[in-house]
């Protein structure tokens, strides 16, 4: 998921790198803090194939996916990989923390495909080899947020050390070359780059990133373009439409609205 609201430094927003060990699975923590909110604070976060899991100390909030509501009231909760933007709106207060997978990076985590929470927000159920209540209570009791991150990767790097689960020697490496490319590849050229079939490659994106290869790189061309967008240093909207690899602007266009609910 791509931070992305003017309102956010009202809100406390921080973001922190994870630790090297993590820096493989995890893109991000993230955290927002306020009391008292005077109006609904609604965050729009637009997708980039990633995942993430928010950790809630505060009141109940609503997430909206595709025109879907998600009343959020548990403890913990994972919001799925999906290609439409998701809408999250606090009201009263705020208090959270935000784990960001990388693309690939929640496989080891959970014990079913990534692509059973496709397009869903669901929550994080307690479970012998995942014992998110007792890292909760642990949270709670503590008010530093450097303190509250490190509990949280000592956490997330048990459950590296124990997960029976092991992403594809190719799969991070596939990703980045996506990444590096700007979303501009032809998946089925590089699955012969990585001597691997496209039926394998479909296969394995579907369990360990939830979204498909080609929608990966479909969806880091537009937040690629939308970056180039934010810094207003370009000439037109065609220009930019063939920098990034689109056919014509009406492509771009179209492609920009799919994924991000508004026009360039």
């Amino acid at each position: 998921m791509n931070y992305f609201n003017s309102e956010l430094a009202d809100i406390g927003f921080q973001v922190i790198k994870p630790s090297k060990e993590l820096e493989k699975y995890i893109h991000s923590f993230w955290i927002v803090r306020k009391q008292n909110l005077t109006k609904t604070i609604s965050n729009k976060i637009l997708s980039d194939g990633n995942s993430g899991i928010v950790i809630n100390f505060s009141c109940p909030f609503i997430t909206k996916i595709n025109s879907k509501n998600f009343y959020c009231k548990e403890k913990v909760t994972y919001c799925g990989p999906t290609k439409h933007p998701l809408f999250i709106n606090f009201d009263n207060s705020i208090d959270a923390i935000g784990i960001r997978f990388k693309a690939g990076g929640a496989y080891k985590f959970f014990n079913q495909d990534i692509s059973t929470y496709k397009d869903i927000v669901i929550e994080v159920k307690n479970s012998d080899d995942f014992k998110i209540d007792d890292l909760y209570e642990e949270l709670i009791n503590i008010n530093e947020v450097d303190k509250k991150i490190l509990l949280i990767e000592k956490f997330l790097l048990d459950r590296i050390q124990n997960s029976p689960k092991q992403n594809s020697s190719w799969m991070f490496d596939f990703i980045d070359t996506i990444i590096e490319n700007n979303g501009n590849v032809n998946i089925e050229e590089l699955c012969k780059t990585f001597k691997i079939s496209t039926r394998l490659c479909a296969r394995k994106f579907n369990q360990e990133v939830g979204i498909s290869a080609k929608l990966f790189a479909r969806l880091t061309r537009i937040v690629n373009t939308k970056n180039t967008l934010s810094t207003l240093d370009i000439e037109s909207l065609t220009s930019i439409a063939y920098d990034n690899g689109f056919f014509d602007q009406a492509h771009f266009t179209n492609e920009f609205k799919s994924f991000m609910y508004e026009t360039p």
